[in-house]
């Protein structure tokens, strides 16, 4: 258990900080946008690039993720030439699928414009992402040929590469003080352009320098076993986008773009704790995996519960205390002007507690080599999701499609407890979460206390006020026998020896 507890816990870490590196140039990108564009221009590009972001994913049709799986096959077989097809073959119908659906947006751009976006200068950004989105679809088929061959540092460096160069070129458009929606759309056109010029050498010549010697077959077989994954792919991550699309299509059509403006600024901030699960599902999976075939259950069910218990143990101070400065955070990070996201910040933020303990249920499931349970939930979440939007929306705007998102994670995570309890006798932690939300219910109530009591600079003032406050929490996980030293210690030398 002690080997699996460090494989795990040092895996995740490492994970954890790449994870982090690639989003924090994202995350950057998204900080200049709102501070460089109104609200409502903020809004119109969030909203124009998720719609296309949703058919970007159909019009793929998931063949570009394939190679990350046949690749990895067709070395093993020595099949250089079967690795060039399928490549040949993923380009060819991206190339396709893409000019269908540009061809499509460009026939209906004014009308979406003024019928959906509600905003006539989101058809000419919507033309211009658009061509963006039909460039970088072929930027993928790289990337993910770089992770078919497991050369995942260039697959990483790709992706910090979009980031830092869309990053630069904004902050010179804006500098520059061209037109600020376009500008941002010519960055995420020219940066696609860039990579292909610079990767696609790299892939050629030292990742796979057998390309052009390759024959280029067509076999029928490859062929169907490609958009038969392909179509895999779809079906069990489509749900996945329309739970996150369908919020800022509704708010676009129901409450305008200076609500998608506002609920873009929310919704990925408190997401920045998804990097927790992502970064154990990394490790978890294979390890479940493993644990699986050699029928060790024991090892398996103690290390879930274990999963259960300590995240949940650390994720929810971190949680209560971007609920208890959801103002301060959005003034610091975006500005006053986006100061009516914080209670829509604050109702997302507990829907990540329910997110990280679903997580460990999607990750267990992959493992098992049951990822079709996932699909289930995810579907069903979808759907309430999508009901709920119609309903909460068009009433309270912005907090409507957050409670309608916080519903749906704690309905993915209450299903997913149910159905893993079909293939391990597992122990839920009932009265830790019972203890460790006591907890921080009491971390709330001491920083409110002393919100109220100290009067100091805004910085000091909050770190006084967070230092006593997770002093307090901490102390109360061992007054309530949440943990105790022995444990701590066991813990300590699973990980550490």
């Amino acid at each position: 258990m002690a080997t699996y507890t460090k494989i795990a816990v040092k895996g995740a870490f490492v994970v954890l900080i790449i994870s982090l590196l690639a989003g924090l140039g994202g995350y950057f990108v998204r900080l200049v946008l709102a501070r460089g564009l109104s609200v409502e221009d903020f809004g119109m590009f969030n909203s124009v690039f998720s719609f296309l972001g949703l058919l970007g994913f159909f019009k793929s049709l998931g063949f570009d993720k394939a190679l990350i799986k046949f690749i990895p096959e067709f070395r093993h077989e020595k099949r250089n030439d079967l690795i060039k097809s399928s490549i040949i073959y993923v380009t060819t119908i991206l190339l396709i699928t893409n000019l269908i659906v540009i061809s499509g947006v460009y026939l209906i751009a004014d009308y979406l414009s003024i019928n959906f976006f509600h905003s006539p200068g989101a058809g000419r950004l919507l033309l211009l992402l658009a061509i963006a989105f039909f460039i970088d679809s072929f930027v993928y088929v790289v990337r993910f040929a770089f992770q078919g061959f497991k050369e995942m540092a260039y697959f990483s460096i790709v992706e910090v590469a979009r980031m830092l160069l869309i990053l630069i070129i904004v902050l010179i458009g804006f500098k520059l003080d061209y037109g600020r929606p376009p500008v941002a759309a010519f960055a995420y056109i020219i940066v696609p352009i860039i990579l292909l010029i610079a990767f696609t050498p790299i892939f050629l010549k030292k990742v796979f320098p057998e390309f052009s010697a390759s024959n280029l077959v067509f076999d029928r077989s490859v062929f169907k076993k490609i958009s038969k994954y392909g179509l895999f792919v779809v079906e069990t991550s489509a749900a996945g986008l329309v739970l996150y699309y369908t919020d800022i299509m509704a708010l676009t059509y129901f409450s305008g773009l200076t609500a998608v403006g506002l609920y873009a600024v929310a919704l990925p901030t408190v997401k920045v704790f998804m990097f927790f699960p992502r970064a154990v599902s990394g490790i978890l999976i294979p390890l479940t995996s493993e644990l699986w075939v050699k029928k060790r259950k024991d090892l398996l069910k103690a290390g879930i519960e274990s999963l259960y218990k300590y995240p949940f143990i650390i994720i929810v101070p971190m949680v209560l205390a971007m609920f208890s400065f959801a103002d301060i955070i959005i003034n610091v990070l975006y500005g006053g002007s986006y100061l009516p996201a914080a209670n829509a910040m604050k109702i997302l933020s507990i829907g990540m507690i329910f997110a990280v303990i679903y997580g460990t249920n999607i990750d267990f499931f992959a493992g098992i080599g049951k990822p079709q349970i996932t699909t289930k939930i995810v579907y069903t979440a979808a759907i309430v999701n999508f009901i709920a939007n119609i309903i909460l929306i068009p009433i309270i705007g912005i907090e409507g499609a957050a409670i309608s998102t916080t519903l749906s994670y704690l309905l993915m995570m209450v299903m997913g407890l149910f159905n893993i309890r079909k293939f391990i006798d597992i122990s839920f932690p009932k009265m830790v979460w019972i203890k460790t939300f006591l907890a921080g219910i009491v971390f709330v109530l001491v920083i409110w206390l002393l919100k109220k009591l100290i009067e100091l600079n805004v910085w000091v003032e909050t770190g006084i006020v967070l230092l006593v406050a997770l002093l307090v929490y901490a102390v109360l996980l061992f007054l309530l026998k949440i943990v105790n030293i022995e444990e701590l210690k066991g813990l300590y030398n699973r990980i550490m020896k």
